[in-house]
C-alpha cells in the first residue's frame, strides 16, 4: 500500500508542476532535414529541426544490466543518424515512482521510453505532448510502418497520438518460465521435467527431502519491465494452471473481471502459501528482485528459478563457466497446467513500450527525426550487415553469425523506439539466435508449446485499448495494492479470509470505475 501511495502522491506532484507548465511554442514553418537540406513543415505550430550537430538528444529507457552509454549501438547509432545522444536508465527498484518524480521535477529528458502502464501514468497528468503534427512533418516512415491498431492504443479519446507503440514482435512467446538444475533434480530422484502444477508440487518436495536447507528449492519472482503488464508477484507459468492469464480478463459472456474475482485466485495463493509454508519457496521471495535471483542462480544456491530470456543470457554463461555445468544440466519449465487441464498463457501480441515525447521539450521536432531516421535504417540497426552480422538461409529467414552479431547487435534491441512492424516480424526471430542460453530456453519452452500445445494461448482483449482516464489514474495503485495483499498472506498477516475485505477496498479505491471503463470500451470495440 505504500508503493500505491507514493505513485498517487508524486503523480499529484507532477500535476501541480505541469498546471504551470507551457507548451512546446510555435516555430517557424520551415526546418531543415537531417542532411541540413531545408524543408518546409506542416505549419507554424511544427518546431523547425536543429539538425545533427546542433542538438544533443537526452533518452530514458527501462533499466537493463548492463550500460547503455558504452554499449557499441552508441556508435552506431551516431554513425546512422549523425545525432548525439545522451542515453539514461530507470533504476530497478521503484522505476514507475522515479520517472513520475523526474518528469514533476521538470527532467530535461528529450525521448522517454516506458511501459504501458507508466505511458498511461503520464498522460493522464498533461505531460505528454501530442505527436501527430510532428509525425506528418517528420516521422513519415514511422506513421506509415506502425498499424492502425497500434495506433490506437497511444492516442487519447481527443483523437491525438501522444506516444509511439512498439508492438511486441512475436505473437505467442511464454515469456515468463522456469530454469531449472536439471543435474540436481536428477540427483534427488526426479524422472522428467515437470508439466503440471501437481508434477511441480511434487518435484519441489522431492528435492526438499533430498537436500534440505542446502538449496533454496525455488527463487522468485522475476521482477521484469519485458513482461509486459506489470510486476508478477506470483509467477505467470504458475498462475496458467489456475486459469489466469492477466490481471483483467473477459469471461465467456464478455463481462469484464480483474484477477482476484478468478475462482480460482485463492487456490493459486493457496498454493504459493503451501509452498511458503513447507519452505519451498525462496525466504526472500517478498524482496527479490531479478537481479537477486539471478545471482542465486548463477551462483548455484538455487535449483529452480523463475526467470525469461534476457536473463538466461545473463545467467547460463556465468554457470556454464563457474559451476562447471553443460547445458544438458539445465531444464525448463514453461507454463504448467492444472490438475483438471487447464492452461491459460496470454498471447504476447501487444503494445510492449510507447516512447513518449515531454510537453516541454525543446528538442521534440529532433526527436522525431531521430526515431525516424533509426526506422528507415532497421535492418542495420538492429540485424547488421549481410555477409558479417548475419546470412539469408534458403527459406528467406535471418541467421546471426555468431560470435559476432551477439558482440555488435546484442543489445540493439534497447535502443528500439519504433519499427516496420511487418518487417521486424520477420527480422525479430534471428535476434533470439544471438545467445545460445536464450534460445535454449525459446525453443525448449515457446517453441513447444506453438508447436505441440498451441490452445494454451489466450488473447488480451486490452493489448490495444487506448489510453482512458480511469485506467491511467487507477490501475498501478489497483495492481500494487493486489501485490501487498499476496506478500502479507504469503508473510502470514493476512488470510484469504480478509479477500471479501480487500475485494470491497479495491473496488473503492478505483476498481469500479476502471472495470465500467474496461467494459464500455470491450463493448463498443468488440461489440
Amino acid at each position: 500500500m505504500k508503493k500505491a501511495l507514493s505513485i498517487l502522491l508524486t503523480a499529484a506532484l507532477l500535476l501541480t508542476c505541469l498546471a504551470g507548465c507551457g507548451g512546446a511554442g510555435s516555430a517557424s514553418p520551415s526546418g531543415t532535414d537531417a542532411s541540413g537540406t531545408s524543408q518546409s513543415t506542416a505549419g507554424a505550430n511544427v518546431p523547425a529541426l536543429k539538425g545533427p550537430g546542433n542538438v544533443t538528444l537526452k533518452r530514458l529507457g527501462y533499466n537493463v544490466a548492463w550500460d547503455p552509454t558504452t554499449d557499441i549501438m552508441v556508435d552506431v547509432l551516431k554513425e546512422t543518424t549523425g545525432y548525439d545522444v545522451e542515453y539514461y536508465a530507470l533504476p530497478a527498484e521503484n522505476a514507475d515512482e522515479k520517472l513520475v518524480m523526474e518528469v514533476a521535477g521538470g527532467a530535461s529528458y528529450d525521448i522517454i521510453q516506458c511501459s504501458p502502464d507508466q505511458f498511461q501514468t503520464l498522460m493522464s497528468q498533461g505531460a505528454l505532448m501530442p505527436l501527430n503534427d510532428l509525425l506528418n512533418v517528420y516521422g513519415q516512415d514511422i506513421l506509415n510502418g506502425v498499424s492502425e491498431d497500434s495506433w490506437r492504443a497511444v492516442s487519447g479519446e481527443d483523437g491525438n497520438i501522444y506516444g509511439i507503440p512498439y508492438k511486441y514482435p512475436y505473437a505467442q512467446e511464454v515469456q515468463g518460465f522456469m530454469v531449472c538444475r536439471w543435474d540436481l533434480m536428477q540427483e534427488a530422484g526426479i524422472e522428467a521435467i515437470p508439466t503440471t502444477i501437481d508434477e511441480f508440487y511434487d518435484c519441489l518436495v522431492k528435492l526438499k527431502e533430498h537436500f534440505g536447507d542446502q538449496y533454496i528449492i525455488f527463487s522468485g519472482p522475476y521482477r521484469s519491465a519485458s513482461e509486459g503488464n506489470g510486476t508478477w508477484i506470483f509467477p505467470q507459468a504458475i498462475a496458467a494452471a489456475f486459469g489466469i492469464y492477466n490481471d483483467w480478463m473477459v469471461d465467456e459472456d464478455g463481462n469484464v473481471y480483474y484477477m482476484t474475482e478468478h475462482e480460482n485466485f485463492g487456490k493459486m495463493i493457496e498454493f504459493l502459501s503451501k509452498c511458503q509454508q513447507e519452505g519451498l519457496l525462496d525466504p526472500d521471495w517478498a524482496v527479490n528482485t531479478s537481479s537477486t535471483v539471478q545471482e542465486k542462480l548463477a551462483g548455484g544456491k538455487a535449483i529452480i528459478a523463475q526467470i525469461n530470456r534476457n536473463g538466461l543470457g545473463e545467467t547460463t554463461p556465468t554457470m556454464l563457466e563457474t559451476l562447471g555445468l553443460t547445458y544438458d544440466d539445465l531444464g525448463y519449465i514453461g507454463a504448467l497446467k492444472g490438475s483438471d487441464g487447464t492452461c491459460k498463457y496470454m498471447r504476447t501480441e501487444a503494445i510492449n513500450f510507447v516512447t513518449v515525447i515531454l510537453r516541454g521539450s525543446e528538442n521534440a521536432a529532433d526527436a522525431v527525426n531521430w526515431i525516424n531516421l533509426k526506422q528507415q535504417n532497421q535492418l542495420y540497426i538492429n540485424i547488421g550487415v549481410e555477409g558479417t552480422h548475419f546470412n539469408y538461409d534458403e527459406d528467406g529467414g535471418i541467421a546471426p553469425i555468431n560470435p559476432i552479431f551477439a558482440e555488435e547487435r546484442g543489445n540493439s534491441y534497447w535502443y528500439i523506439d519504433s519499427t516496420n512492424e511487418e518487417e521486424f516480424a520477420t527480422e525479430w526471430p534471428s535476434r533470439v539466435r544471438k545467445s545460445d542460453a536464450q534460445w535454449a530456453g525459446f525453443e525448449a519452452v515457446t517453441l513447444y508449446a506453438n508447436e505441440n500445445t498451441p490452445e494454451i494461448f489466450v488473447n488480451n482483449d486490452f493489448a490495444f485499448k487506448p489510453a482512458t482516464e480511469n485506467y491511467a489514474k487507477y490501475n498501478t495503485a489497483l495492481f500494487s495494492s493486489m501485490n501487498d495483499y499476496i506478500l502479507q498472506i504469503l508473510a502470514g498477516t493476512k488470510t484469504l479470509d480478509d479477500l471479501p475485505t480487500f475485494q470491497a477496498d479495491w473496488k473503492n479505491a478505483g476498481g469500479d470505475a476502471v472495470q465500467a471503463e474496461l467494459q464500455a470500451w470491450y463493448d463498443s470495440f468488440y461489440g
